[in-house]
């Protein structure tokens, strides 16, 4: 798709998918992306056209069906921001169409999906295809980084609300882990130095629990889970994700180097205020990732934007996304079956 670029020029988009990240996106869309003029929302849930109504601006046009969008728009690029099972054919289609395509992670929830989304982004090289794993565009010299321990802890939902999504989502490591995994692979730039492109991860072994949202074992799924993965350049990565903090979200990264560690958002709350009485001293909670992580989806909705209109290269590639989704699903299937997850010399899990 080429756009003709003036000064003036701003990328014209529509969301599709108005829950959860969908509706901050939005907002965000509609108050901090100067480059970008949203056009168009979509969701078939009931009452998000009254949503879109009263928080979207009054020239963004509401559809319930994707295919209606795609045809009605004229959006020249789409942010999918639905349900994880339902990104891949949304994808393609808007792949097929001709749109430049944003899509929240993961691609699927299953490698075979994935391999085929990113082979039909690779089919186009002229859209830009971007996945964007917000770690990545948070705003030393460590000496050779050696191992990293993340941490992802969501705040404990009374409702329990996020449980009816389990089956569709992939598991705890697929809709949590990969943010950890991206990150990881970033810091230990674990294409280097490998006698074997292909095969960039050795094994996985994953652990996990259903400390509090017990229904969750009748999807195999958990509510903590605990991986370590043994990259093929011998370095490691050992993760903790989460659904049950007690005080707020919590999200941090620890990167071990030959000369030094750095520590990532170990202390992170959003309001700075300490609030001193009969209780002790003490700092506000963070709610959820999406008010900790509001610049990066600045940042990356600027990207994505700076990219098309200027024809320049994504930082970020659909390929990382798929090795990202191969971690992430070896230690599902690592959890689920109690074993350890070799890769094989074409870097690919042995899942029997």
């Amino acid at each position: 798709m080429t756009i003709a670029i003036t000064p003036d020029t701003k990328l014209k988009l529509a969301v599709i998918g108005l829950g959860r990240i969908g509706a901050v996106r939005a907002r965000i869309l509609s108050r901090y992306a100067p480059k970008i003029h949203v056009v168009a929302a979509c969701d078939s849930k009931p009452g998000s056209d009254v949503w879109a109504a009263e928080n979207l601006p009054s020239h963004v046009q509401f559809f319930s069906d994707p295919e209606e969008l795609f045809q009605k728009s004229g959006a020249q690029a789409v942010l999918i921001s639905t349900a994880t099972a339902t990104h891949a054919p949304l994808v393609l289609r808007a792949l097929e169409l001709g749109y430049h395509v944003m899509c929240e992670k993961p691609i699927a929830v299953d490698i075979a999906t994935t391999k085929q989304v990113v082979e039909a982004a690779r089919a186009k090289p002229e859209l830009k295809f971007l996945v964007p794993f917000c770690r990545r565009f948070d705003a030393g010299q460590l000496g050779d980084i050696h191992a990293v321990e993340s941490w992802c802890l969501d705040a404990q939902d009374p409702t329990g609300f996020f449980v009816q999504f389990s089956p569709m989502s992939g598991g705890i490591f697929v809709d949590m882990g990969v943010h950890d995994i991206d990150i990881a692979r970033y810091f230990l730039n674990v294409k280097k130095g490998l006698t074997n492109p292909k095969k960039q991860v050795n094994r996985v072994i994953a652990f996990g629990q259903t400390a509090v949202y017990h229904d969750l074992q009748q999807f195999g799924d958990a509510d903590n889970g605990y991986g370590i993965v043994e990259f093929a350049n011998g370095k490691i990565l050992t993760s903790h994700i989460g659904r049950t903090l007690t005080n707020g979200h919590e999200s941090s990264t620890r990167v071990f180097g030959t000369k030094g560690t750095a520590v990532v958002n170990a202390e992170s709350p959003v309001n700075r205020v300490q609030l001193r009485d009969a209780h002790g001293v003490r700092s506000e909670t963070t709610g959820d990732a999406f008010v900790l992580y509001q610049q990066s989806f600045i940042n990356d909705l600027d990207e994505f934007a700076t990219c098309i209109l200027e024809d320049k290269p994504l930082s970020l590639q659909p390929e990382d996304a798929l090795e990202a989704s191969k971690i992430a699903t070896a230690l599902q299937y690592s959890f689920r079956n109690r074993v350890p997850v070799e890769f094989d010399d074409e870097g690919e899990p042995i899942m029997p």
